[in-house]
């Protein structure tokens, strides 16, 4: 995975994600709209198999990609519970 800071802003941040794609992005945006500081939460892939996603993230009052870090650790636990039960 790569990521670029396409545009940043105090409280939104617009990034490029290239390596990824649904399968990861849609989880990460899920985990990031459970953050009562996230506004919104949002990525889109211009064309399924040459565009580079770009994810959007606007937050209230904290950093965004603070927030992008924390949905980010809560996959990784939530991952490494479901593998603690196999």
């Amino acid at each position: 995975m790569e990521v670029k800071i396409i545009e940043m802003e105090k409280n939104y941040v617009r990034l490029h994600v290239k390596g990824e794609d649904h399968t990861f992005l849609n989880l990460l945006q899920h985990n990031l709209l459970e953050d009562e500081d996230v506004e919104i939460a949002k990525y889109t892939i211009s064309h399924p198999l040459v565009g580079v996603p770009e994810l959007y993230v606007r937050t209230k009052k904290s950093n965004p990609i603070d927030a992008i870090k924390k949905a980010n650790e809560k996959i990784i636990k939530e991952c490494e519970e479901l593998i603690a039960t196999i």
